[in-house]
């Protein structure tokens, strides 16, 4: 009789996020998920939590120790550009100082890091970017995110660096950028989305699956986790909607230059897939192909 294959144990950080939800609902059946609980944190997942200081690496060493962790899925991180920019000093130190601890302590234990990072490194050329390209920062987001990408590099180099954009179906508390959109065509509420902003997104449950594809084969470093194809918001909006088969006569085109009390942003975020596809091949990449994964079960 062949005896059952014990599941790997996945610790994710930042256990209330919208990727954490995305993540957990692709993987739920294939490892035992235990998620990081704080002050804030919301356990509507059922899964079980663990108290860390995060901010001790002797107290993430001595949790990844006696729970025996595999992988750890960092998704903790100050994301929102206006305020970065506002608290400059807690962007660095969740973006930039947490993931030191976080891939020095992992290092330390011989566990598989995976470190979500973002698209905002580039600016405003109209190509796909690679992740040997030259980086480009234009706020304090992306200045702390690239510096925590430097940590983890340096500490732990067995890691996966995830550079992507995501959206999903989220928890009632924590709506995504395609669940704001769905709801706004359906109560026919006008909404403008950048015409002049462009971005390469991936469903939150495809990006699991191509990361734990990686870790299969033992991959490391960074890599892009895009679609094949540079989209605008505006345009990802119609093509979401169309897929849904809900009218989109409330979503209007507009132009990022007309929100000047806006943080520079970058404008042209695609990213290349090809080291991704390079991989693991035989992956669907289209943004139509996104879109599709969002809506099965």
């Amino acid at each position: 009789m062949k005896s059952l294959k014990k599941k790997k144990k996945l610790l994710i950080l930042g256990g209330s996020s919208l990727l954490a939800y995305l993540w957990v609902k692709r993987v739920e059946d294939l490892y035992q998920i235990y998620i990081t609980k704080n002050k804030s944190c919301i356990n509507y997942m059922g899964l079980e939590s663990i108290e860390i200081d995060l901010f001790s690496k002797n107290s993430v060493k001595k949790t990844l120790d006696s729970y025996e962790i595999d992988i750890v899925l960092n998704c903790i991180g100050l994301t929102n550009v206006e305020e970065c920019e506002r608290k400059p000093f807690e962007a660095y130190r969740l973006n930039s100082y947490l993931p030191g601890i976080i891939s020095s302590a992992c290092s330390i234990t011989n566990t598989k890091l995976i470190h979500i990072s973002t698209d905002h490194l580039f600016d405003n050329k109209n190509i796909l970017y690679s992740e040997e390209d030259e980086v480009r920062l234009v706020n304090i987001y992306a200045k702390s995110k690239y510096e925590g990408e430097l940590e983890v590099l340096s500490n732990c180099k067995s890691s996966i660096i995830c550079r992507t954009n995501f959206f999903g179906y989220g928890p009632s508390h924590k709506n995504s950028f395609s669940d704001w959109i769905e709801e706004s065509a359906i109560n026919n509420k006008k909404i403008k989305l950048y015409k002049d902003v462009f971005f390469t997104p991936v469903s939150g449950k495809n990006l699991s699956f191509y990361v734990h594809k990686l870790l299969e084969k033992n991959c490391s470093g960074i890599f892009n986790i895009s679609s094949d194809k540079k989209i605008s918001k505006f345009d990802f909006g119609k093509l979401l909607c169309n897929k849904l088969n809900i009218p989109s006569h409330s979503i209007l085109p507009g132009s990022i230059n007309e929100r000047s009390d806006l943080t520079r942003r970058p404008k042209s975020m695609g990213l290349s897939n090809k080291k991704l596809t390079q991989a693991i091949k035989n992956q669907n990449l289209t943004i139509e192909n996104q879109i599709e994964s969002i809506l099965k079960n």
